[in-house]
């Protein structure tokens, strides 16, 4: 029987540092496993560090790759295919979603 390597699992995207390959992100009850990183130059010409994450598509089950910087709050929840920006995956997602939609109301585009 093989053996489980101890795997560093993660609920927040909050780092000072780039985490180790192999670092565990649960995010929203979504799997997302560290694959790498990446440097990108933002508009004020800063280097920053991206942090390159695997998961699965919550539509089809598909494999698929996504970015995030060292702090950040969201992440795709689907492949490119299923991409739906706002719409929630999870039943206490959309319930979420929608308790502040009552509070807050629908963004108003500029």
């Amino acid at each position: 029987m093989p053996t489980k390597r101890n795997q560093r699992v993660i609920r927040k995207i909050d780092f000072r540092v780039l985490p180790a390959p192999g670092t565990v992100l649960m995010h929203e009850g979504q799997r997302y496993v560290m694959v790498g990183s990446d440097l990108h130059v933002s508009r004020d010409g800063k280097t920053v560090p991206i942090i390159l994450w695997q998961s699965y598509c919550a539509e089809c089950g598909t494999p698929f790759q996504c970015s995030s910087g060292l702090k950040s709050g969201s992440l795709n929840r689907r492949c490119p295919v299923h991409h739906a920006p706002g719409k929630a995956v999870s039943g206490s997602g959309r319930k979420r979603v929608s308790r502040h939609l009552r509070k807050h109301g629908r963004r108003k585009k500029p």
